[in-house]
């Protein structure tokens, strides 16, 4: 008789994805304490772990900031969220209102195709996590709202 035979794999399959899960919790963990400013008493006012350090990113581009903030975090962001975090890692801003300038900046590389995209209004995420957002360079919709004009001429008549 196969000792197969008595095995429950979804119950197994069950057991190994919780294992995974709070493997993945200690590796982000250790990652936080690795990452996170040395002694750091202070935690993150808007509940946002801010691990990046205080000079993570000097000598940055907004948009090669916000990659990294995104890459490290896992998540997306919102701009005030991704504003306070690039000035705790050393971006200074010049302009009377950063959110704008943070807002328009990553718009900007949004609609040029590049690897951030607009989620939702005021969120922000990576490209390869959320492939359809990414716009290609020089259109102004969406890849689903290029779908829908497809077989359409420039009055948006159906092309038979």
């Amino acid at each position: 008789m196969s000792s197969d035979a008595n095995i429950d794999y979804n119950a197994v399959l069950a057991d190994l994805k919780a294992q995974r899960d709070k493997i993945d919790a200690a590796i982000a963990g250790i990652e936080t304490l690795l990452g996170a400013r040395a002694l750091s008493t202070q935690p993150a006012s808007n509940g946002i772990n801010n691990d990046m350090g205080p000079g993570a990113f000097l000598g940055m581009s907004i948009v090669d900031a916000t990659k990294k903030l995104l890459k490290a975090r896992r998540q997306q962001l919102r701009t005030e969220d991704i504003l306070k975090a690039l000035q705790d890692g050393g971006l200074a801003f010049k302009s009377e209102n950063p959110i704008n300038t943070v807002g328009s900046v990553l718009n900007r590389d949004w609609n040029s195709g590049g690897d951030i995209v607009r989620v939702a209004r005021g969120v922000w995420g990576l490209a390869e996590w959320h492939p359809r957002l990414r716009k290609r360079s020089g259109d102004s919709k969406t890849p689903d709202e290029q779908d829908e004009s497809v077989g359409k001429d420039e009055a948006g008549k159906e092309l038979v």
